[in-house]
């Protein structure tokens, strides 16, 4: 992404920048200034406070603020020319962004920056040093950008996918009737980092019962006959994430939980195949809502899905309300999930949007969507 020393990214950027009127976008999410800036500050998530900023302006050159601390990382890795640390405790990032602007003529411009992520207390801030100067949100501009995906982000996500996918096939057949549900899920999470992940983001597991918490975490209780169960986890794998959900069957199958089951994939399978090149985002959701009452299962999703990239939720969101078409490239978690009786059953996967239809690219083998069993 250095070719000639100017991200490509940054080129895509400018285009989008244009059909917004922003004259200088600031990153300052994670995600975000490593996407632009092609340099990783693990800090940035762990310590909220020590910005780093990258200020991307339409016509001037571009800027790069870090920490002091982060010299080494930002000098080795970023593409940016315009380096500037400041020193922590002492000096204020947000002085250092005005000097920026002020520097490159930029006040009275159009400036978005990421409001979404920027803090109260720097917002304050930077609005006390800025009294006069209007800021808003480019959250969209930068949405759009990230949601087209490279080859290399494909290849990248492919590949988390489907470690992520085998962690959970290859655990579930070392693990039995009686198995603790942290048992299953320790396997699971070994499995993914062996395969290269380097960091378990989430992993949620109920079965029984227990199936209905959304966001519950397995549980030292064993995995009971003639039940089920259903998980959702994700990892980092080169900074891009997996998401994958699955509903497994524990033991002697359970008929009612078995036919709700096979109902529930009839409407995902529906919900994937709308994920046409040109569709509004919206359909998969609505397909999903009238496949739903076609099988005679309730409804209450607020999505059914969400693109995948450097965040596990990212733009388009397959909302009710989101009329963004489908377009070349993106690549989303379609996902669905039904509450019948006190049980959660869910299942999620990745697609790829293409002219020839949507690829799912945790299943390249053949996309046969079925529950498997804890015996």
């Amino acid at each position: 992404m250095r070719d000639s020393g100017v991200s490509l990214r940054y080129e895509k950027l400018k285009q989008e920048m244009k059909k917004q009127n922003f004259d200088v976008v600031i990153a300052i999410s994670p995600e975000n200034v490593l996407y632009f800036s092609e340099t990783y500050i693990q800090t940035q998530k762990s310590i909220r406070d020590r910005l780093a900023i990258a200020v991307l302006p339409l016509e001037q050159d571009p800027a790069m603020i870090a920490c002091v601390i982060e010299e080494p990382t930002v000098e080795n890795e970023c593409w940016i020319k315009d380096r500037r640390y400041y020193f922590e405790f002492k000096e204020s990032p947000i002085q250092f962004l005005v000097d920026v602007l002020t520097e490159r003529g930029l006040l009275n411009k159009r400036i978005g920056i990421e409001m979404d992520y920027l803090s109260a207390a720097y917002y304050r801030e930077l609005m006390q040093r800025l009294p006069n100067v209007k800021i808003e949100s480019c959250l969209h501009t930068f949405n759009v950008v990230r949601s087209i995906k490279e080859e290399r982000e494909i290849e990248i996500l492919q590949h988390a996918a489907l470690v992520t996918r085998d962690a959970y096939t290859e655990a579930i057949s070392e693990v039995g009737v009686g198995s603790l549900e942290t048992d299953f899920s320790k396997r699971i999470a070994k499995k993914m980092i062996d395969g290269g992940c380097t960091s378990i983001e989430f992993l949620v597991m109920g079965t029984g019962d227990r199936s209905i918490l959304v966001h519950g975490l397995p549980a030292d209780l064993p995995m009971v006959n003639h039940t089920h169960g259903r998980i959702d986890f994700g990892g980092l794998f080169d900074h891009y994430n997996s998401d994958v959900a699955r509903t497994f069957i524990i033991g002697e199958p359970n008929t009612k939980h078995v036919d709700v089951f096979d109902r529930m994939m009839e409407v995902y399978v529906a919900a994937v195949e709308a994920c046409q090149l040109g569709a509004p985002a919206n359909s998969v959701y609505f397909t999903a809502k009238a496949m739903s009452e076609k099988m005679g299962l309730p409804f209450n999703r607020v999505h059914s899905g969400h693109g995948l990239g450097l965040s596990v939720h990212e733009y388009p969101m397959l909302a009710p309300g989101n009329e963004t078409p489908l377009e070349e490239n993106m690549v989303m978690c379609v996902e669905h999930a039904v509450h019948v009786d006190g049980f959660r059953y869910h299942i999620e996967d990745l697609v790829r949007i293409t002219p020839h239809g949507p690829v799912v690219l945790s299943a390249p083998e053949g996309f046969h969507p079925t529950y498997q069993i804890i015996k």
